[in-house]
C-alpha cells in the first residue's frame, strides 16, 4: 500500500502562477488600504505587486515554464490590478490629493471590457491569433502603471502631483489608441 505525500502545491501549480496568485490576493488589500485611508501602505502593495508581476514573467521564461493557466491568469491580474487602482484613484472621498478623471477611468474599464468581448467574438468565429496582444496594448498598459505609480507615489506622500493633468491625458491617449487598433485588428480578422 502506498503512503498518502502531502501535495507541494507550489511545485504543482508553478512558482510563476503563484506569484500571479499572489498579485490576485494583493488587490482587494490594495483597494481596503487606500479606502481606509492607509494610502502609504497601499502604496507599497502597489509596488510588491509590481515586483511579483515583473518575477512572475521572468521565472515562467526562465525556467520555461510558460503554462495555459498562466497565459489566461497573468493579464487577468494585471487588468484587474489596473482597473482597482484607477477606481481608487478617481475617488476623492478617500482622502486622495490627486484625482484622477471619472472619464479616465471609465475609458480604462470599457477599453478592457471592449477587448474581452471582442476577444471572444473572434476567437469562436476566426483567429486565435488576433487576440494576442499587441504592441499598442503593451504600451498602453505600461503607461497606465508608470502613470498611476506616480499618482500613487505622491498620494501616498500627500503631496500635489504637478504633472497630474498631462499625465492623465496620454494615459487617456494611449489606452484610447490601444483600443483603436485592438478594434482595427479584430475587424480585420473577421472580414
Amino acid at each position: 500500500m502506498e503512503k498518502n505525500h502531502p501535495i507541494n502545491y507550489i511545485k504543482a501549480f508553478g512558482l510563476a502562477n503563484t506569484l500571479t496568485l499572489t498579485r490576485m490576493f494583493l488587490i482587494p488589500v490594495f483597494v481596503i488600504a487606500s479606502v481606509y485611508g492607509y494610502h502609504k501602505f497601499a502604496f507599497f502593495t502597489f509596488v510588491i505587486a509590481g515586483i511579483t508581476d515583473f518575477l512572475d514573467g521572468f521565472i515562467a521564461r526562465y525556467t520555461e515554464n510558460v503554462t495555459d493557466v498562466g497565459k489566461i491568469l497573468d493579464p487577468m491580474a494585471d487588468k484587474v490590478m489596473l482597473i482597482s487602482i484607477y477606481i481608487v484613484l478617481s475617488l476623492k472621498s478617500i482622502g486622495n490629493i490627486n484625482i484622477v478623471p471619472v472619464w479616465l477611468t471609465l475609458l480604462i474599464i470599457f477599453r478592457d471590457v471592449f477587448i474581452a468581448i471582442g476577444g471572444v467574438i473572434v476567437f469562436f468565429t476566426r483567429d486565435v491569433n488576433a487576440i494576442l496582444p499587441s504592441i499598442y496594448g503593451k504600451i498602453s498598459t505600461v503607461v497606465q502603471i508608470v502613470g498611476a505609480s506616480f499618482i500613487l507615489y505622491f498620494n501616498a506622500y500627500q503631496k500635489p502631483f504637478v504633472y497630474l493633468e498631462e499625465t492623465v491625458y496620454i494615459i487617456g491617449f494611449f489606452t484610447l489608441l490601444s483600443g483603436i487598433m485592438y478594434l482595427v485588428k479584430g475587424v480585420r480578422s473577421v472580414i
